[in-house]
């Protein structure tokens, strides 16, 4: 099928860009802030709860060219990835108040006699527009496109009617990933209201549990890392990163490393069995656990926890516990460049320990709950499949 083509600029009647807005303008409450990192998966538009969502009124009374409505499309015209992976991305803005834009976010207001609000929201991921915008991007350390770049990629137009079938259709697509990634959230919380049921919180101990320092339990080591790091890659032995758990579905478990070491970095850093328990202790991934599949070394930024005293904690319930104390390690770690838990402190630190049958039972019932998210990952991956592949046959005139 041919369809017309048409540059971006000449679909859009105005465009908009975000306002520069300090830290100490954000506020809780007030006028809703649309972020460059606002867009989420599946073309939605989302306000962030992180203490930078809202601005006060008469602070975006005074920016009323960064406002705007449902009439708009927000995009990303800035990243700090350097592969600009959201790059470009829009979605409309939602109906219901009007917004602020923040420095990075574009609001831009469709000629909708010509151009579809969720059809250009379904473009804007597909392969074919990524490709232009990435080979449009400048900058090193925070990569950016150009507005007159940026309207002037080229976009397949269908007539309108045609647009909105094809949108109609990646919706429904798009609904059921929608429920697969509610269910895994469902999943989730049942598994964390499951616990709290069992053992309460493992903080403040509701049930009266006996607790034990964890350095009575078990042993407890620093990771290392040996630098230059560089001159040591690429040898035979797993070298196990925060990323090898980030970069991965599976949150009980790390099975692979991305890279490995050679002999001579062994001396320099720790190396661990299977079985064995890895624990994020500083920065942003502080209190971030895993259990190893696999055997290696690890670097400075995981703590190890390693021979166990027989018959006393469960490691799929130690696991969970941990998840659970995540909140309160990271309000009480030391505070310095980032929070810190050192291996005195994790030592100290006294864990509740329930009847292990009880632990056991809680262990069972996580095992269950894993394999159905399993599936629902798979089935995931199914539709992440079909959508690309929808996407693909939509924008090239054959769905």
């Amino acid at each position: 099928m041919s369809w017309s083509e048409a540059r971006l600029a000449d679909c859009v009647l105005e465009m908009r860009s975000g306002a520069s807005i300090k830290s100490d303008d954000f506020t809780d409450v007030g006028f809703p802030v649309l972020h460059k990192g606002s867009i989420k998966e599946g073309g939605k538009v989302v306000v962030d709860r992180d203490g930078k969502s809202h601005v006060a009124t008469q602070y975006a009374d005074q920016k009323p060219r960064a406002i705007v409505d449902s009439r708009y499309v927000v995009a990303t015209l800035r990243n700090l990835v350097r592969t600009g992976e959201t790059l470009g991305y829009m979605a409309p803005v939602p109906s219901g108040s009007e917004y602020i834009l923040a420095q990075g976010a574009y609001g831009l207001l469709l000629d909708e006699s010509k151009l579809d609000k969720r059809y250009l929201s379904y473009l804007s991921n597909a392969t074919v527009f990524h490709k232009e915008v990435l080979r449009r991007m400048v900058g090193s350390t925070q990569v950016h496109i150009r507005n007159s770049q940026f309207l002037d990629i080229p976009i397949p137009l269908p007539p309108l009617e045609e647009q909105k079938r094809i949108a109609k259709i990646l919706d429904a697509a798009d609904a059921l990933r929608a429920k697969r990634r509610e269910s895994l959230a469902q999943l989730d919380a049942l598994l964390q209201s499951t616990f709290l049921d069992l053992f309460g919180d493992p903080v403040t101990n509701p049930k009266g549990w006996q607790a034990r320092p964890l350095g009575e339990m078990m042993r407890i080591r620093r990771g290392g890392s040996p630098r230059p790091i560089d001159s040591y890659l690429g040898g035979t032995i797993n070298w196990i990163k925060i990323g090898d758990a980030t970069r991965s579905d599976d949150d009980i478990y790390i099975s692979s490393c991305a890279e490995k070491i050679t002999e001579e970095g062994l001396s320099k850093t720790t190396f661990l069995d299977e079985g064995s328990f890895v624990f994020a202790n500083s920065g942003v991934s502080l209190g971030f656990a895993r259990i190893l599949k696999v055997k290696g070394a690890i670097h400075d930024g995981w703590l190890a926890f390693d021979e166990f005293s027989e018959g006393l904690l469960n490691k799929l319930f130690f696991l969970k516990a941990l998840n659970q104390i995540t909140l309160h390690f990271r309000k009480t770690a030391p505070s310095g460049t980032q929070p810190n838990l050192n291996t005195g402190i994790m030592k100290s630190f006294m864990m509740i320990v329930p009847p292990v049958e009880l632990q056991n039972q809680f262990a069972r019932f996580v095992e269950g709950v894993e394999r159905q998210k399993a599936m629902l990952r798979s089935h995931m991956d199914e539709l992440d499949t079909l959508m690309e592949s929808l996407q693909s046959n939509a924008f090239s005139g054959e769905l």
